[in-house]
């Protein structure tokens, strides 16, 4: 997703507990062979929402996704730390990083991920 989509909006609905992170193929041509137009990323039921904004040097960056990682929710404190594991622990948060240092963490029952 790194280059081949780039951030596009978020959606939070309170009272659903539901957010939706909206991601768009990317124009550049190392995108060409991407299949899909959009993906959305629907969070339900979260508990738990923690966002940290783009720093303004890095603003021309915050589309770009850097990682997207399961993170123990105990450490909340530590939002930049990508693990490589597949599955999460019970409990996990969810961390989408950008390349522009925002940070969207959230703890949540479900993820689904949709592809247009």
């Amino acid at each position: 997703m790194h280059n081949n989509f780039g951030f596009i909006s978020e959606n939070t609905r309170i009272l659903e507990k539901q957010i939706t992170l909206h991601f768009k193929k990317s124009t550049g041509d190392w995108a060409i062979d991407t299949k899909y137009l959009n993906l959305y990323f629907l969070i339900d039921n979260y508990t738990f929402l923690k966002q940290i904004d783009a720093k303004p040097q890095f603003i021309d960056d915050d589309t770009c996704l850097a990682g997207i990682t399961f993170f123990d929710s105990n450490f909340r404190e530590e939002d930049y730390e990508l693990i490589d594991r597949q599955n999460p622990n019970e409990d996990d948060d969810v961390i989408f990083s950008f390349e522009s240092d925002r940070v969207i963490r959230v703890n949540c029952d479900t993820i689904t991920l949709t592809a247009e």
